[in-house]
């Protein structure tokens, strides 16, 4: 998910019986503002109606969400103060984790994460139009211009395969 819109996760986009969050808004950090897919307010390539999805994720995550249900309130994700997290919060505190973990990423930032899964997903051989789909991307082709530089080392991996197979013929 992009982190606009895990900003504005509320409960009803949680699915835990059928394991899924269903994705139809966003936070517009230019208006400071809920935007809704489905609405005509969508002005910005990377907010279309393409990304009204519904994704499938793991029993773990859900229990780490279920774990927010303490803070007694409509949204997964919001200050003590009743606002969204902005993003220099949000990048705080992705820091202090890492730090805690001992793991040095110069740059690496929330929206890192994104990219984290999607070379997680190629790599384990999830197909690009199903990580696209996952992605919100209007088509294939922005997926494949965006992570060009992962799709050329796993054609890099399919070569050898092809001539690992083909000697063996």
């Amino acid at each position: 998910m992009r982190p606009g819109e895990i900003k504005v996760l509320t409960w009803h986009d949680i699915d835990f019986k059928n394991h899924t969050i269903s994705i139809s808004k966003s936070w517009d950090y230019d208006n400071n503002k809920i935007i809704n897919y489905d609405s005509d307010d969508i002005n910005k390539e990377t907010k279309n109606k393409s990304s009204t999805r519904i994704i499938k994720v793991d029993q773990n995550l859900l229990n780490i969400l279920d774990q927010l249900k303490v803070n007694h309130h409509e949204r997964l994700f919001i200050g003590k103060d009743g606002t969204i997290p902005s993003s220099n919060a949000v990048n705080k505190v992705l820091r202090k984790q890492l730090a805690k973990n001992k793991i040095k990423k110069d740059g690496f930032h929330f929206h890192s994460l994104r990219h984290t899964h999607v070379a997680m997903l190629l790599f384990k051989g999830v197909d690009l139009y199903s990580i696209s789909k996952r992605l919100g991307h209007s088509n294939m082709s922005i997926t494949a211009n965006t992570y060009a530089y992962m799709l050329d080392e796993l054609k890099q991996q399919s070569d050898q395969q092809i001539v690992n197979i083909l000697d063996q013929i």
